[in-house]
């Protein structure tokens, strides 16, 4: 779920910058994107990462790359696309949803992986890191979730920017990336 929220925080990060000027924060985000594989694929090039685990860890990790190659795709659309279309949103979304179906997994199998820690120890660690940032994401998006429906059934009841009105206009005046993507 972490990639999820990573592009989510972009898309909007990158819009707090004036238009004229997004060239430069446009590159530092996506060198900092594709960063985020590199400490995943030196656990996978590691020898010790194929020992014997008896949960999928290197399966997750595995998972966890290829999420993170679609974060880079969809970190490049929202940089650079202006509107965003609605296939792209809708297909964000559904990323959105297999990204938490696989931090689930990966917090489950954490976990339940403990012996995994003396076996595997560099591949434990990063589920275990993977894990925390899943949960992380995960507890923000199911806070925010039911402001973004209530806000999406009643057009603008929780947040009408163009009005400055709606419940949450004052605590969220200055952040309010938080409601949309």
């Amino acid at each position: 779920m972490w990639q999820y929220l990573w592009a989510h925080a972009i898309f909007h990060m990158v819009r707090w910058f004036p238009p004229s000027n997004r060239i430069k924060i446009t590159v530092v985000t996506m060198v900092i994107t594709m960063c985020l594989l590199s400490p995943q694929f030196y656990v996978l090039l590691l020898n010790r990462t194929t020992r014997w685990c008896p949960e999928p860890l290197l399966s997750l990790l595995i998972i966890s790359i290829v999420l993170t190659f679609f974060v880079i795709g969809f970190t490049f659309l929202f940089v650079t696309m202006i509107p965003v279309p609605r296939e792209v949103k809708i297909a964000f979304h559904v990323f959105g949803l297999a990204n938490f179906c696989t931090g689930l997994a990966q917090c489950i199998s954490t976990l339940k992986g403990k012996d995994c820690q003396f076996t595997t120890i560099e591949l434990y660690d990063i589920s275990v890191a993977l894990a925390v940032l899943s949960a992380i994401a995960t507890v923000f998006v199911v806070f925010m979730l039911p402001f973004w429906i209530v806000n999406e059934k009643k057009k603008d009841s929780v947040l009408d920017r163009r009005n400055r009105t709606g419940i949450c206009y004052e605590p969220v005046k200055c952040c309010s990336c938080l409601w949309h993507i």
